[in-house]
């Protein structure tokens, strides 16, 4: 059964012989009017979700809640079809599911229809992985183009001293606005980055403290001697407690810094010297076939994302540092037992088992937030602060801004004062808002599809707050113009 395309099942309201040549009679109004024809659309579409209750007021707050939401989630995948970035994590599962497939083939090399099953799968797999790695590269280059127009001194190379000198100017004013803007961006997301790093280390403290509270509570169940082996473990676990404090954090945020310090001229010097200039123009020798042969070859052979690539020993090693930390006091679940695991152990015998359940609860509960809270300094920020040294943030403002002004647009199209404020309330400050919403979440280290469904949330909340705001602001329509407005055929304007 077919939705949205008829309001009664037995009669059709679609217009079977409608002409989309230009020459229709609709077409001068289409053309005109583009945003209201997309609204009279969605509209349709919305009316056909949304059961149609009694209150008709209730009705349209339903509408212009998944209006809302909807238009983040359209917003905000256009800014990520601008900014394609594709997270290490997510790379990693590709990259997991791929050497998966390659076992599999060697399981199963005796099986023909299996072996060729999981031969093919991990051909796919990789391909799709090379891919969205080259589409890192890709975006981080246009990220380091626009970083370089708004911060880097241009035009030296123009022989003319008179054009030279006039373009310098210009660039120099250019730069003057944009460079501190440029470079405040870069800031305020990396702060709100380590700020999240911190807070959830802050989070995992308190599961710590909680445990440790508990430690200290059975510890009158043990010999005077068993109590100061105890205390001795407990002064360790405070020892080691120390490598996740926000000092300790911050030395090590520094050092992934210092990691990246010639990042960019890394990246430029692969960039520009071992990739572009490889490719054969028009003036190559060589015949056409021969020279798309070659620049093929060289795409096809340079499918990795070359920042994370110069960074992974770095990245490496500051991951195996973290993992070793939470470890040493958590155990890995294999073969380390942690010093947490150790004082349970002492205390096991000499408590009830409702008392040993609720210390390996707080201690799955610890190992878990602590493990998140490291996976997010080790992996996440370090992606993070890689996108940002290349001029990731800026670009990604700018995108936003751009998706910001069409719902503005949207708002300014509206025929009446009253329909502008009521547009604004309902969905555009809602629009804005998520997408805002969902720029600040990846700036705390959420992935991307998760801050598109949480901004488009969040935008669902505000349109139902623009609601009330509009009943209030905006006088009850008469009841014959909502019957009329109500019968409006589809696909008017």
């Amino acid at each position: 059964m077919s939705f949205g395309l008829y309001n009664n099942p037995y009669k059709s309201t679609y217009n079977q012989h409608v002409n989309f040549s230009a020459a229709a009679p609709n077409a001068p109004e289409v053309i005109a009017k583009p945003i209201e024809k997309v609204e009279d659309v969605i509209t349709n579409t919305v009316d056909t979700f949304v059961k149609e209750p009694q209150d008709e007021e209730k009705k349209k707050s339903h509408k212009t809640a998944i209006a809302a939401g909807s238009s983040v989630l359209v917003l905000s995948s256009l800014i990520a079809l601008l900014n394609p970035r594709f997270s290490g994590k997510f790379l990693g599962k590709l990259k997991n599911l791929s050497n998966k497939a390659s076992v599999n083939v060697q399981k199963n090399k005796n099986d023909i229809i299996k072996s060729k099953f999981y031969q093919s799968c991990e051909k796919f797999l990789k391909k799709v992985f090379d891919i969205f790695q080259f589409t890192n590269s890709a975006n981080a280059s246009k990220d380091l183009g626009f970083k370089w127009l708004c911060t880097a001194e241009k035009f030296d190379g123009v022989k003319n001293d008179t054009l030279r000198k006039f373009l310098k100017v210009c660039d120099s004013g250019f730069r003057k606005v944009m460079s501190p803007l440029h470079n405040g961006i870069t800031k305020w997301f990396d702060g709100i980055s380590k700020s999240t790093v911190y807070h959830k280390y802050n989070s995992a403290g308190k599961k710590m403290d909680y445990l440790d509270d508990l430690i200290k509570n059975y510890k009158g169940k043990l010999t005077p001697a068993e109590q100061k082996q105890l205390e001795a473990k407990l002064s360790e676990i405070k020892l080691a407690q120390n490598y996740f404090s926000k000092d300790r954090t911050a030395e090590r945020l520094v050092m992934q810094e210092k990691s990246m310090s010639n990042l960019e001229k890394d990246f430029k010097d692969k960039l520009f010297n071992g990739y572009l200039k490889q490719f054969k123009g028009p003036k190559s020798k060589g015949t056409f076939k021969q020279k798309m042969q070659h620049n093929r070859k060289l795409v096809q052979d340079n499918m990795t994302f070359w920042a994370e690539d110069m960074l992974m020993p770095a990245r490496n090693t500051c991951e195996q540092d973290g993992k070793k930390a939470v470890s040493e006091l958590m155990g890995d679940g294999k073969n380390i037992r942690g010093k947490y695991n150790e004082v349970i152990d002492m205390l096991s015998p000499h408590i009830t088992k409702d008392e040993k359940a609720l210390l390996d609860d707080g201690l799955k509960a610890a190992k878990k937030k602590l493990t998140k809270a490291n996976h997010s300094e080790c992996i996440d920020y370090f992606d993070k602060k890689r996108d940002l040294v290349l001029g990731g943030a800026p670009s990604d403002i700018i995108s936003g801004i751009g998706m910001i002004g069409l719902s503005g647009i949207a708002v300014g199209t509206a025929d009446t004062k009253e329909d502008r404020v009521s547009r604004a309330l309902t969905l555009g400050f809602p629009a804005v808002a998520g997408i805002g919403a969902s720029m600040a979440l990846t700036a705390m280290l959420f992935s991307g599809v998760q801050s598109i469904i949480y901004g488009s949330i969040a935008s669902a909340g505000l349109s139902q707050i623009g609601s009330i705001a509009d009943k209030t602001l905006n006088p009850k329509k008469p009841a014959g113009i909502v019957a009329q407005a109500n019968t409006k055929p589809a696909g008017t304007a």
